[in-house]
């Protein structure tokens, strides 16, 4: 369908590739922040009230700019502007590079949060300050769809999150965390059934548990 992202089958990512993606991605966006059937006035006010917001959605930008840089011209375009985003995360205490997130990225708070930038993260994720996303032995973990990550969790290395987890605050994830399951803890250990949680996510995101 035109406009909906296309799934990168090899990486498990999804790309900003052109000007309807980008407005897909926007409004995917908007409506994790209850916004994409807001008025203008009341759009304004919450971009104007959150920062965290505005660059994000500069953020959707600089990947659609990265993603179709192919002369010379336009890779020094994009490497300016990426590097402008990047300027202005780091005073929100943004360490998220481009092509990482998935549409629907909510980032409830500005605050420190570290990505690398080797990480294959799906829609609808909600990510708090305090978290960390990293590299060990050279491989980043991979998130599935409506991943909920409470302040301050960190995973490390080659993990695999799947669909609707959720970290609890100041976990640590040490193992794959199969879909459906809440984990908390350092290490993280899994605290609810697979039932209860999807219900959590499903009051927490809307529709069905396991749609």
């Amino acid at each position: 369908m035109v406009g909906e992202p296309v799934l990168n089958p090899t990486r498990s990512r999804e790309f900003v590739r052109n000007t309807a993606d980008l407005k897909a991605w926007v409004r995917a966006d908007l409506a994790a922040y209850d916004l994409r059937d807001a008025s203008t006035l009341r759009l304004l006010r919450s971009l104007a009230a959150e920062p965290q917001l505005r660059w994000q959605l500069r953020l959707r930008v600089v990947e659609l700019l990265v993603n179709r840089a192919q002369s010379r011209r336009g890779r020094a375009l994009a490497g300016f502007v990426c590097w402008r985003v990047q300027q202005a995360g780091v005073r929100l205490g943004f360490t998220i590079p481009p092509n990482v997130f998935g549409p629907g990225l909510k980032l409830p708070h500005w605050g420190t949060i570290v990505i690398s930038p080797q990480v294959a993260a799906g829609r609808r994720c909600v990510v708090h300050p305090g978290v960390t996303l990293g590299v060990n032995h050279g491989r980043a973990p991979r998130l599935g769809d409506d991943v909920y990550l409470g302040p301050g969790a960190k995973v490390f290395g080659g993990l695999h999150l799947g669909d609707r987890v959720t970290v609890g605050a100041n976990s640590v994830v040490t193992r794959d965390v199969p879909a459906d399951t809440r984990v908390v803890g350092a290490p993280s250990r899994p605290i609810r059934g697979i039932g209860e949680a999807a219900r959590d996510h499903a009051q927490l995101f809307g529709g069905e548990p396991g749609a």
